[in-house]
């Protein structure tokens, strides 16, 4: 009996390990409708989440409804607690964003869901269109590996058509982002469809791999 006793709990043990190993810790730095959401979704599906903002005492609520898994810090807090860092910004507030994170993400992946608008977000909005997204993305924040998704999909959506077996572009080039990107998409209740990073413009609000399609519509879409 107790040889049974002891297999049972070595079997419990290596599951609890399992399970902690699959827990990520996912810093959003942005904390508005489209963070918050997704940030809400990865706690509800186990992950450890911190939401940042200029103003971390004013995510309790955000916090509270998200529930056990998460918690609120300051942007410098966050960039060095999480696993994979996910950005949620207004893109016109990248150069400051730059400077305050300078090598504080390095080696890390950034899940970048922040659009350029030229007319919100001016001239860092202009450039960042003519010089393509995923370019200007790691021209400011270098040394990251980068994967983008959810960009053009409203917050409301993504709350609604979670576990709907819905496709979301993922854009990423090398391994650790495409593996990230692809988990974190999944694990937010969609089905991650993987495109390099030199098509993360399409991507964008009113490009063709904008909104929400069934994976093999998606696909049937692109010819692939």
């Amino acid at each position: 009996m107790s040889r049974i006793l002891f297999l049972i709990f070595a079997t419990m043990v290596l599951c609890t390990s399992q399970a902690m190993a699959q827990t990520l810790k996912i810093s959003v730095i942005g904390a508005g409708k489209v963070g918050g959401t997704l940030g809400t979704l990865w706690a509800k599906a186990g992950h450890a989440v911190m939401f940042s903002s200029r103003h971390p005492e004013a995510l309790t609520g955000l916090v509270n409804a998200a529930g056990p898994n998460a918690r609120a810090g300051s942007v410098s807090d966050a960039a060095t607690w999480g696993d994979v860092i996910v950005l949620s910004v207004p893109y016109g507030a990248m150069p400051v964003l730059s400077e305050q994170l300078k090598g504080k993400l390095d080696g890390k992946v950034l899940f970048s869901t922040s659009n350029p608008f030229s007319g919100r977000d001016g001239d860092v909005g202009r450039k960042a269109l003519e010089t393509g997204v995923a370019l200007a993305d790691q021209q400011y924040l270098p040394g990251v590996h980068l994967a983008r998704a959810f960009n053009a999909v409203g917050y409301a959506a993504m709350k609604d058509q979670s576990g709907q077996n819905k496709a979301i572009p993922v854009f990423a080039d090398d391994a650790h982002a495409r593996e990230m990107g692809t988990r974190l998409v999944r694990d937010a209740g969609f089905v991650p469809v993987l495109f390099p990073l030199a098509r993360a413009h399409e991507g964008l609000p009113g490009g063709p791999l904008s909104g929400l399609w069934s994976e093999a519509e998606l696909k049937r879409k692109l010819g692939l």
